[in-house]
């Protein structure tokens, strides 16, 4: 075999390694307030072969848990600092949302910003995923671009984790 068989190559999102293609595990971005809630979608993503950023208010997501997955730490100030950071970081591939989160923005103020920003985040998808069941609230999210609004009392974990392996298999 020749030695370029033994190496690892990067073609697009699929990895190549001794002649077996190596499908590249997703990663989703989870900003949720409550910590029990964090745990079990953490824990349901990652059994289902994600990899999982996890914070539980929009400032937290671009701080602290990002220097456990090698990505570096960051300080933000504020949404648009974050988009600017974000812009930087190699892949995330959707995004679990709570609309009630700790810190001054909620996550309607997060999806207006980064949806506006354009270019390549404003296509990764956010499915929100809150009790927050006002329609005008649920309304103001899917007019601003979410892929889908969950109501957490209505649906389970393992089901709004197919849907959202369906979509990024699209």
């Amino acid at each position: 075999m020749s030695h370029s068989l033994w190496t690892a190559r990067r073609i697009s999102d699929i990895h190549y390694y001794t002649g077996i293609m190596l499908s590249k595990k997703k990663t989703i971005l989870v900003i949720e307030d409550e910590r029990p809630l964090l745990t079990a979608i953490d824990a349901g993503l990652k059994k289902n072969g994600f990899n999982v950023i996890a914070a539980r208010s929009v400032e937290e997501a671009f701080n602290t848990n990002l220097g456990k997955n090698s990505i570096g730490e960051v300080t933000v100030k504020s949404i648009e600092q974050a988009l600017m950071y974000i812009e930087s970081l190699e892949r995330v591939d959707a995004i679990w949302l709570d609309h009630h989160l700790l810190g001054e923005e909620d996550g309607l103020d997060f999806v207006k910003k980064f949806k506006a920003n354009g270019g390549k985040w404003s296509a990764i998808p956010v499915f929100v995923v809150s009790n927050a069941a006002s329609p005008v609230t649920i309304k103001s999210y899917l007019e601003s671009g979410v892929e889908k609004y969950y109501i957490k009392s209505n649906h389970k974990l393992e089901e709004i984790i197919k849907e959202i392996e369906a979509v990024l298999a699209e």
